[in-house]
């Protein structure tokens, strides 16, 4: 059931796609990097798929850092930047391992994005 999910998420990628794309979906996960992947692998499904996913976890760590300093609730958003940065780990794994995958919620978000 997994390896249908799988599929569904990415159909048909071929192998020398997912290892041309590898470095720069994982790049696409730290921070502002994602911008490399959408310069110089811009026909690279593969590595597009991560990249769009990167820029929801990159929005999503500015929006969280610009109110963990808010008295009150900052520490539900310091939290919040915790689990995003666990995510990414997540998404870093995913792409050097070779899965076309995408994260749960984040992916969701990525998918209505237009580049």
């Amino acid at each position: 059931m997994q390896e249908a999910n799988e599929k569904k998420d990415m159909p048909e990628l071929a192998d020398y796609e997912v290892k041309e794309g590898a470095p720069f979906a994982a790049l696409s996960y730290v921070l502002f990097l994602w911008i490399f992947t959408f310069i110089f692998k811009k026909e690279n499904r593969f590595a597009l798929m991560h990249a769009r996913q990167g820029i929801i976890i990159f929005v999503g760590n500015i929006i969280c850092f610009a109110f963990m300093f808010v008295p009150v609730i900052g520490v539900a958003f310091a939290f919040c930047q915790l689990l995003l940065t666990l995510v990414s780990v997540y998404g870093i794994f995913l792409s050097l391992t070779g899965k076309a995958k995408g994260i749960p919620l984040v992916a969701e978000f990525a998918e209505k994005l237009v580049i």
